[in-house]
């Protein structure tokens, strides 16, 4: 993954840098604790600086449409305090300068604001963009006391460099490396003699804006192993890897990155596929593809567990009330007793513990035990009492086990359907009926349910990923003429087939077609063979007092595909 160094951080420094100068801070955010989203305006032009601490995603850009769509950025109602504490210093503030401290994954802005007593004075508002340790600053320019951090740095996480309100804030400290582009090629040839590493560590552990990644990259060009040990290179090899480096820098200034189709590979070096005429433009969407893809990672498994851990519970339960049901026999016993007491009451004998009476349907002899102290007819009143008891016992829990099973059926249906969804907002929807207290209701601006849609045999065909989609395909999509298809018993998609006009005919053809797409879009799609059903939309009804995305069907035709 692409992670942010000395040398991409110069890049945006550079490019950005006249923006910066005298833009003024129009208005301050903070989505969640390692982000910030300040609003910029300058020269009669307006962007929103976006900042990451996250140590998987640190970065800075400016953000486009599609950055800040893909991040999912949801402002809290209540800010934290880190964000009011930049509101009071920063918000309608003049930025005067921008600085990058040479070497370090560092960005200053410095703005003009006013104490208490109209004093002009100068703040700084420090960036650090470097992994685990990233951070942002706020502290005084005259005294370069810290006035608050993004996190707290304590004794006990660094004996080093502790940040906090009231301390001064000091440089992270610098490693022992070199200037590259000022280095000789004597004193590069001397460095790599004496390291029994290899190669692309030597490098990046001795210079500075080197990074592993693009050390293996210029090796790989001049056709020289990166894992090789660097004392086993020959002065040949020493000399490409040399000259190769200060061509680099050379052309450093006008970096061009490049990232593959699945956003997996970058290059600095080489042409892959997406190729960005400006430095924030590959930061922006570069981390906005891989922080999306990471929110739909982290919300599929949150759902997962909340599924599952519903789907164990239902499971258990429905053990329970088919072992209710599985003492209808027992229940039935009592009844039996009941009317052989009572039809054989004058032959009992009082006082008596046991009886031994024949069965007026089989012919076979039942041994019923009696409480001695009652007369007959009164046990006989105690066996139908219980029979009575086991009847309604057993009607609860088969009318419970039904709606075990309705439940353990919706939750199957709700497994299918995380799997298969591949956008956040997709997953937000399953979300915003799972967990409700953990995701919050869609704004005016996310309304639009996007369906999945393609065509066949020139047929426009609706495919619903989830219950919210499957629900509004058969209220607003649908006509009472179009086709709707489904897996049988199986959880699935619900397809809806367009029909160009309410009198038009499908051929066998474009329904088996049809039908192997419902098939692809269930659990089933691995079977060799799958019953698909398929009715007109007429036919389907949402029954009362029932769950999203369910509902019943008749008048329907099966077809098995394969």
């Amino acid at each position: 993954m692409l992670h942010i160094d000395s040398l991409l951080l110069e890049a945006f420094y550079n490019e950005n840098k006249s923006f910066f100068e005298n833009a003024r801070v129009q208005k301050i955010q903070q989505p969640t604790r390692r982000e910030i989203v300040l609003q910029l305006r300058n020269n009669s032009e307006t962007k929103k600086l976006y900042i990451n601490i996250n140590p998987n995603f640190y970065h800075i850009c400016f953000l486009t449409p599609s950055g800040e769509q893909k991040r999912h950025i949801e402002i809290p109602k209540q800010p934290p305090m880190f964000c009011m504490l930049l509101r009071k210093h920063m918000e309608g503030a003049k930025i005067l300068r921008l600085n990058k401290p040479e070497f370090e994954r560092i960005i200053e802005l410095t703005f003009e604001n006013y104490n208490e007593l109209g004093d002009r004075i100068e703040e700084c508002l420090s960036i650090e963009l470097m992994g685990k340790h990233s951070n942002i600053v706020l502290y005084n320019s005259d005294n370069n006391i810290i006035l608050g951090c993004a996190h707290n740095i304590g004794a006990e996480k660094s004996k080093e460099r502790e940040l906090a309100g009231g301390l001064p804030y000091i440089y992270p400290p610098r490693r022992d490396k070199k200037n590259l582009k000022k280095t000789t090629f004597a004193v590069f040839e001397k460095v790599l003699k004496k390291s029994n590493d290899t190669t692309k560590k030597t490098i990046n552990a001795s210079f500075y804006s080197v990074s592993q990644y693009l050390v293996q990259e210029i090796c790989e060009n001049q056709r020289i192993n990166p894992e090789k040990p660097a004392n086993e290179l020959t002065t040949e090899e020493i000399q490409k890897l040399f000259v190769a480096f200060h061509e680099f820098f050379e052309d450093a200034g006008g970096l061009h990155f490049s990232v593959s189709a699945d956003y997996e590979k970058y290059s600095c070096v080489n042409s892959l596929e997406y190729t960005y005429n400006t430095v924030n433009e590959l930061i922006d969407d570069y981390f906005s593809h891989n922080i999306e893809k990471q929110l739909v990672f982290d919300l599929k498994n949150k759902l997962r567990e909340k599924i599952n851990k519903e789907l164990k519970r239902h499971k258990a339960s429905l053990i329970s009330q088919k072992k209710q049901l599985e003492k209808k026999d027992k229940t039935e016993q009592y009844r039996i007793k009941g009317d052989l007491l009572t039809a054989n009451s004058y032959k009992i004998k009082s006082l008596e513990k046991v009886v031994v009476l024949q069965d007026f349907e089989t012919g076979k002899d039942i041994e019923i035990e009696l409480d001695e102290t009652k007369s007959p007819i009164e046990n006989a009143q105690r066996y139908y009492a219980l029979y009575n008891k086991g009847k309604k016992a057993f009607k609860v829990a088969l009318e419970m086990s039904e709606k075990t099973q309705e439940e353990i059926n919706a939750c199957n249906q709700c497994l299918y359907e995380t799997d298969i969804c591949s956008s956040y907002s997709e997953l937000k929807d399953i979300a915003q009926e799972l967990l409700p207290e953990n995701i919050p209701s869609k704004n005016k601006k996310d309304k639009a349910i996007n369906l999945t849609k393609t065509e066949i045999d020139g047929l426009t065909v609706y495919i619903g990923k989830n219950n919210k989609q499957n629900d509004y395909l058969y209220s607003k999509i649908s006509s009472p003429e179009d086709l709707w298809f489904h897996v049988l018993n199986t959880p699935g998609s619900h397809i809806i087939v367009k029909k160009q006009n309410q009198q038009q005919s499908l051929k066998d053809e474009s329904i088996l077609k049809i039908a192997q797409l419902a098939k692809e879009y269930s659990t089933a799609k691995n079977s060799a063979k799958v019953p698909v059903v398929y009715t007109l939309r007429k036919y389907i009804k949402r029954p009362n007092n029932t769950k999203s995305g369910f509902v019943v069907y008749k008048n329907e035709t099966e077809i098995v595909v394969e």
